[in-house]
């Protein structure tokens, strides 16, 4: 049975900051990063810069606030550095949940909410969220899968 690819990261972005700099201060490797004016992958030459820190698509599925917590839990003790570089480079950052809901009947769907930790961490970094919501169906895939 196949099931949504969600995942959870939070980014740092702005207009064109080191993000090199950012790694060092906070002591975490980015899972991506580019600078403005780098090539990107649906752009020829990307207009700002980013630092993102994102959990493993696939990871989980049902219960994301397991996803939410696994960020917050890496990025909790770094707050005032987070703050320090959002000020020093005129960060914003977002806390960013890509959810994947199978519209399969027979098929649970995810859940989502934050604990007092993260609303602490949000509040504390000016954090904004966003979420985007896919669709799928895997009995659509299974059927497909089946008459293989």
């Amino acid at each position: 049975m196949k099931t949504g690819s969600s995942y959870v990261y939070f980014v740092l972005t702005g207009d064109n900051f080191d993000t090199d700099e950012v790694t060092s201060k906070i002591g975490i490797s980015p899972t991506d990063s580019w600078r403005k004016g780098d090539k990107g992958k649906y752009k020829p030459i990307l207009e700002f810069a980013s630092w993102r820190l994102s959990t493993v698509i696939d990871q989980e599925y049902i219960q994301l606030e397991k996803l939410v917590d696994e960020i917050v839990s890496k990025l909790f003790d770094k707050i005032e550095i987070i703050n320090d570089l959002k000020r020093k480079f005129q960060l914003d950052s977002v806390l960013e949940i890509v959810l994947y809901i199978d519209t399969n009947e027979d098929s649970s769907t995810p859940a989502l909410g934050h604990d007092l930790r993260t609303i602490e961490f949000l509040y504390r970094t000016g954090t904004t969220t966003n979420v985007d919501i896919y669709r799928f169906n895997s009995a659509i895939n299974e059927t497909n899968e089946n008459a293989l």
